[in-house]
């Protein structure tokens, strides 16, 4: 192998060597090129999740806060209609309270002691409080035109209460009064009447019953 031959293999192998290298170069760029792209699709999706999740712990801060709201809603609404009932309940106590009262008050007009107490019991069953005042009502408890004092004397000329009345005080048409006739079975004398239980002498007088 003479010179020239042996200058060639030489030349030949330098221009290889440069091949080798760069191909070598390229591959060390490409390397460098597809971690670069593996780091952005890693940095791509951490910031995907992470935007999941700021809109999955805003998604349950709304939740919450309408929960919350719900709950103080119902809560208020609750303690809302809890006072109602209670200022009703003050307002039909207060209204039976003035009933009461003022039954008793034309009771005592009309008699004395258990008798009033009695008698109190029927007159408060025509009577009912309004926001307009005292009113009167039939037996039926439907309002009526009538007065305090017009059931007053309703009262004290129904036959059926005067074993209540103080000194038999009815009068009119249907009244007893003094009179001593009708059945026997249904007359007693005042100081029985009196001796009676409060519940015996409201069964006697709804019976017809009367005091000689």
């Amino acid at each position: 192998m003479d010179e020239e031959q042996i200058a060639a293999m030489q030349a030949e192998n330098e221009a290889f060597k440069t091949k080798i290298a760069e191909l070598s170069g390229n591959t060390e760029s490409m390397q460098a090129k597809m971690d670069q792209l593996l780091g952005e699709t890693k940095k791509a999706k951490q910031e995907r999740e992470a935007a999941e999740n700021l809109a999955k712990q805003a998604a349950d801060a709304k939740a919450k806060e309408a929960g919350d709201f719900e709950q103080l809603h119902k809560s208020s609404e609750e303690a809302r209609q809890s006072l109602e009932k209670q200022l009703q309940g003050m307002r039909d106590g207060i209204a039976g309270e003035k009933r009461n009262n003022a039954a008793m008050r034309i009771a005592t007009e009309l008699a004395d002691g258990a008798n009033a107490e009695i008698l109190s019991e029927f007159i408060s069953r025509r009577l009912k409080h309004t926001d307009d005042g005292l009113k009167v009502t039939n037996d039926s408890g439907e309002l009526t035109v009538s007065s305090v004092d017009e059931l007053t004397q309703e009262f004290k000329n129904n036959a059926r209460f005067a074993a209540l009345l103080k000194g038999n005080q009815s009068g009119g048409g249907g009244a007893t009064g003094g009179s001593k006739g009708g059945s026997a079975a249904n007359e007693i004398s005042r100081a029985d009447f009196e001796g009676m239980a409060p519940a015996k002498r409201m069964e006697f007088i709804q019976s017809g019953g009367r005091t000689i």
